[in-house]
């Protein structure tokens, strides 16, 4: 058993001799390369890796959007999210750079034309919101943008909820989010949001927790708003999410159920 331990060691350590680690400007995740690869060098200057670069700006981007969004989450909701939920995100708003105009690398990732295909986006693939909550609801904008009304008819919830089995409270949230364009500039050699001053802004409502029961709950208009009395840039885009989470009481004490909770992007206004 020693000598296996004692192989398994020098395996590991020649696993590790055998790698480089480095950075790429714009990527926040460090880069792992085998030894005998390109030198770090070659991956950032060298012309047979010019495609590689050109994906990795678009990709920092689209992670660094994706990031943003989930900061953005109230804990309550962040725990809805299922694993990996950061790269499908991530592969969502590279999709925007695509639809982009301009050279591979440099194509404006642009949400206030192309912002719509976010909608529709599952933190949690396997309760999908509609299913879960297949209530109808309204979404008007208020008198300003930057403000949205939500308007939620009564509904039965012991009828009108899929809850699982062990499931006896809900809970739901609305969660309103501006993000801005993003553009890349020749001076930086990088993306720059075009409304940095009030990217990532939000606004969050939670709900009360209620019982799952056959009683109907009341009609509830809402407002969200994340405009602060200026006009909001129109290089900017409101992502309005909406999630219900669910509850097992038990020993005083409301039990989280993430797995078997749900949220979506709703619009994108």
């Amino acid at each position: 058993m020693a000598d296996t331990s004692k192989r398994l060691t020098t395996y590991q350590q020649q696993e590790a001799d055998n790698v480089r680690v480095y950075k790429l400007r714009g990527v926040d995740k460090t880069v792992i390369a085998r030894k005998g690869g390109p030198s770090t060098t070659e991956v950032k200057q060298g012309e047979n890796y010019a495609n590689l670069r050109k994906n990795q700006q678009e990709f920092a981007v689209a992670s660094n959007l994706a990031k943003a969004l989930r900061n953005s989450l109230p804990k309550k909701m962040a725990r809805i999210c299922e694993p990996y939920v950061s790269g499908k995100l991530t592969a969502k708003f590279r999709n925007l750079a695509q639809l982009g105009e301009g050279a591979k690398g440099k194509r404006s990732i642009l949400l206030s034309e192309n912002g719509h295909t976010l909608e529709g986006f599952e933190f949690n693939s396997n309760a999908p919101f509609k299913k879960t909550f297949p209530n109808n609801f309204m979404v008007m904008s208020g008198s300003n943008y930057g403000q949205l009304i939500l308007h939620i008819p009564s509904f039965i919830p012991k009828d009108d909820l899929i809850a699982p089995d062990e499931a006896s409270h809900y809970q739901l949230f609305s969660h309103l989010l501006l993000l801005s364009d993003f553009i890349y500039t020749e001076e930086s050699k990088e993306y720059n949001a075009c409304a940095p001053e009030v990217h990532a802004r939000a606004n969050t409502k939670e709900n009360p927790i209620h019982p799952i029961i056959n009683y109907p709950e009341e009609s509830t208009t809402q407002q969200l708003s994340v405009y602060n009395g200026e006009a909001l840039p129109s290089d900017t885009r409101l992502l309005l999410i909406l999630g219900v989470k669910f509850y097992k009481y038990t020993n005083r004490r409301y039990v989280d159920l993430p797995e078997s909770s749900s949220m979506q992007i709703i619009k994108v206004l």
